[in-house]
Parts: structure tokens; sequence; C-alpha cells
């Protein structure tokens, strides 16, 4: 019998065994990625410090005199990230990394530090201002043991970097996630261009401090900025049509007026004009 006429040798797999073969592999995978996301996987509100200022401290006032500030640093914020069931993760540098299973705490968390922060500073027990950058967002985290890790937590990062020192930034998706918006004064901000991210994030600022309080609602209403929503749908095409609309009916407007407005020599004039 020649080599042509031979069936498949063994261990050879047919066609239809690898196609099926395939299908297994995808559906033994699916699995493990749906087991994979109920044990690793929450939705967190996840918490970034960043101390401004201690740098300046150890240059000028010297290395004792810096860990007293990160002594009264972990006294503020440890307390209050424990106090609103926050979990500390780690400091990174002057900064904190904690997380929280409600945003509602997260924020509250947030303005226990700030206020914190404020009576160190009128304490007066350092030459110069302390302040602290606060950024807080909401999604879901991968937690493995005694760290979380994934793009919420790069997130909340960049938007720590983001705040002013002194400042506590919320995402939008924190800030519609917490249960009673109304319990800490806060607003729509800026927008925020993160690394990485094709569309900006609408930042949200929390206020704490009573005149600070004041002071911005008594604030004349400026223009509100083009809002993205944290998905990446943008508004801005809508926003330049709505704008386009409103000046061709004001200059419409305009027009009538100041056609109406004519005096009566001017209008026997071009009535005379016509006439002819």
């Amino acid at each position: 019998m020649s080599d042509d006429t031979k069936g498949p040798a063994q261990g050879d797999s047919q066609p239809g065994e690898d196609a099926q073969d395939i299908e297994e592999y995808l559906e033994q995978r699916a699995r493990m990625e749906s087991m994979f996301e109920d044990k690793f996987t929450r939705i967190l509100t996840v918490m970034f410090t960043d101390l401004k200022g201690s740098t300046s401290i150890a240059e000028t006032q010297g290395d004792l005199v810096s860990r007293m500030l990160i002594k009264e640093h972990n006294d503020i914020v440890f307390p209050a990230i424990k106090e609103h069931s926050g979990v500390f993760i780690k400091s990174i540098g002057d900064g904190t990394l904690s997380y929280f299973e409600n945003a509602q705490n997260a924020v509250r968390a947030a303005v226990l530090i700030q206020k914190g922060m404020d009576a160190l500073n009128m304490s007066a027990k350092f030459k110069m201002p302390v302040l602290m950058r606060v950024g807080v967002h909401t999604g879901k985290c991968i937690v493995e043991k005694s760290d979380i890790f994934g793009d919420t937590v790069n997130t909340a990062s960049r938007f720590e970097s983001s705040a002013n020192p002194g400042e506590i930034l919320l995402s939008e998706d924190t800030y519609n996630a917490l249960s009673d918006q109304g319990e800490v004064y806060c607003r729509f901000a800026k927008q925020v261009a993160l690394k990485g991210k094709k569309e900006p994030y609408n930042a949200y600022k929390v206020f704490w401090n009573p005149t600070e309080i004041d002071k911005d609602k008594l604030a004349p209403v400026e223009a509100a900025a083009v809002r993205v929503k944290t998905s990446g749908g943008s508004w801005q095409i809508a926003l330049w049509i709505v704008t386009a609309l409103a000046i061709i009916v004001l200059l419409s407007i305009g027009a009538k007026f100041l056609g109406g407005s004519k005096t009566i020599e001017e209008r026997r004039s071009i009535d005379h004009s016509i006439e002819r």
C-alpha cells in the first residue's frame, strides 16, 4: 500500500477535533475569568493623600522637625481612615493609599483629615503652612491580601495629583456613589485630563471650612465648563450647537429691534424710493 492511502498517523488531530479543543479552552477561560472576578475584584472607593510642604520643612528646619511632622500627619490620617471604616493600605512617600466600601465614608474621612490639617496649621507648631492634597475615585479594584490594584487605583492617584494643596477632589463616579450628596458641600469644579485617558474626567471639589463654603455660595456663578461623562462620552458638540442657536436668536431679535427704530422721515424716504 502506498503512503498516500495510509490513514492519519497516531497523534494527528482532525480539523473538527481542533475546533472542539478551542471551544473547550475558551469555555474554560471564561469560567476562570468569572471565578477571578468573583473572588478578587470589588467595587471600592480609593483615596490617595499627599502632604505638601514636608520637603521644605525638612530642608529648612531639619530632620527632627520633619519627623515630628510625619508623626502629626499619621495622628491625623490614620484615625480618620479607621473611624470611617476605611482600610489603610500603605504609605507612599509623604502620602497614603486607602480604600472604603462606602463612598460616603471616604468623603467623611477626607473632610476629617483636612479639618485636622487646618487645626495643625492653627496651632503654629511649624513655621510654614502644611497642606494636604486628597484625591478620591470609585470603581472596580483587584484586591489581593493587603494591597489593591487596577485602573481605579491609578485614576484615584491622578485625581490626587490634580488637586491643589489643601483641596479634596472627587471623581464623578464617587460623587454619584454618595448616598447623601447634601451632607457635605460639594460642587463641580473642573475637568481633569488624566494621563493615559482619551477624555477628561469631571472633578468635584469638597468644601469643609464654613467660611469657604459661604464664600463659594455667594460667588457669582461662572460659565459652566464643557463637561464630559466619566464614561468618555462627549457633550461638546451639543453645547456648541446650543450656543450657536442662542447667538442666532439674539442677532435676530436685535435686527428686528433696530429695524423698528427707524424714524418717520427714514421710513418716508424708503417708501418714496420704492414708489419711484
